[in-house]
């Protein structure tokens, strides 16, 4: 069994973001020609208090409704609907018959096939019944958690899903190919109970993989065999009220080459070797907070394999309205970057941290970029 996340590791948030190398030529001038570039860049943040927990371990897993089991040989009931407050999603349901699997998970492929359920093939001519799938996983949440942002990540589940937080209704999914983030700090238990003490919650996923008979544009899905249940993993996030948003870090690269005289010189081949290279940088932060923050940005850029900063600075202080975002950007110069190749694939590290007190102080939430 998982430990609760008051006890696990708590990693540095990872948002696997890259932007995909481009090349264009800008301008000839003269005897030099500029070349606009975007490096690749993977978006991670740093220390600041924002946790990421994996919730892939400790589910629990059922097919069917409580009040209409899965039958091997039958076809799904025609109406699926566990409705608004199901027994399933209650915190003293007794899920211990249920299987205890971990993420990803394939809450379809262990069945048998059936043509007796499946007369048509069923969705995905699999001819493996697409009945409806439960999951439920018991937590506990650390009492110093109060007062944050928290959020269940989730990177996939097929198809439609439907999130419960202590039998409370917090938020649905209709796509079987997107990630979406549920908000777990608003639902009414947690404010209740997180501030006195740590405080255990039960979190229960209904998910319904039928894409109906032939599959079709208007379910969201094709015709093929395509699982279901939450078949990529769950994270759980905390982040301060004042922090950087989901994918709210953004970075791109001008580079400079060589003039051809030049190269010729020190014996560079032309377009090898760029001269130097300029980073632009924005993070957009966030305020979930109930007051005015002024806030400034420091980014700042590490190379390859890591090591001393090559460039830092701060941007200038602004002020983020409650319940409000503010963007801010800067530029950061490098001179004679290594270019990212299949051959060579150099990655820079652009770090960005949110400051407050006139960015003086220690930072409240932070995250970075690498090129």
């Amino acid at each position: 069994r998982q430990a609760p996340p008051s006890l696990l590791l708590r990693r540095r948030l990872s948002s696997l973001a890259a932007l995909s190398t481009a090349i264009s030529i800008a301008v000839s001038a003269g005897l030099s020609t500029m070349l606009l570039l975007c490096f690749p860049l993977a978006l991670v943040s740093l220390s600041a208090p924002r946790d990421e927990v994996s919730f892939d371990f400790g589910w629990r897993f059922t097919t069917g409704l409580s009040t209409h089991p899965a039958q091997s040989d039958e076809p799904p009931p025609a109406s699926a609907d566990p409705g608004l407050h199901p027994a399933e999603a209650q915190t003293g349901y007794d899920d211990s018959g249920w299987a205890e699997v971990q993420l990803p998970h394939d809450g379809l492929i262990a069945a048998a096939a059936s043509s007796a359920a499946c007369r048509d093939g069923c969705s995905g001519k699999s001819y493996i019944p697409r009945h409806v799938l439960w999951y439920r996983k018991a937590f506990t949440l650390p009492a110093e958690w109060a007062g944050s942002l928290l959020f269940l990540d989730f990177e996939g589940s097929f198809r439609k899903t439907t999130v419960w937080l202590d039998g409370e209704l917090l938020a649905a999914h209709d796509c079987g190919y997107t990630p979406f983030r549920v908000r777990l700090d608003n639902a009414t238990s947690l404010r209740r109970r997180l501030g006195s003490g740590d405080s255990a919650h039960t979190i229960a996923v209904f998910v319904d993989p039928d894409n109906g008979d032939e599959g079709a544009r208007s379910h969201g899905s094709g015709w093929w065999y395509e699982g279901g249940g939450l078949y990529r993993s769950v994270a759980l996030l905390r982040v301060p009220p004042l922090h950087i948003e989901r994918d709210g870090l953004f970075a791109y690269s001008n580079l400079s080459w060589y003039a051809s005289g030049d190269m010729e010189e020190e014996g560079e081949q032309e377009g090898e070797q760029p001269s130097g290279g300029v980073l632009h940088a924005s993070a957009a932060v966030a305020n979930a907070g109930s007051s005015a923050q002024t806030i400034c940005v420091a980014f700042s850029l590490s190379p390859p394999g890591g090591g001393r900063l090559l460039a830092a600075a701060s941007t200038a202080a602004v002020s983020v309205p409650p319940g409000g975002r503010a963007t801010v950007s800067l530029a950061l110069s490098v001179a004679e970057p290594e270019v990212w190749s299949a051959a060579s694939p150099h990655l820079y590290t652009v770090h960005a941290a949110v400051m407050q007190s006139g960015c003086a102080s220690s930072s409240s939430s932070s995250a970075s970029a690498s090129s």
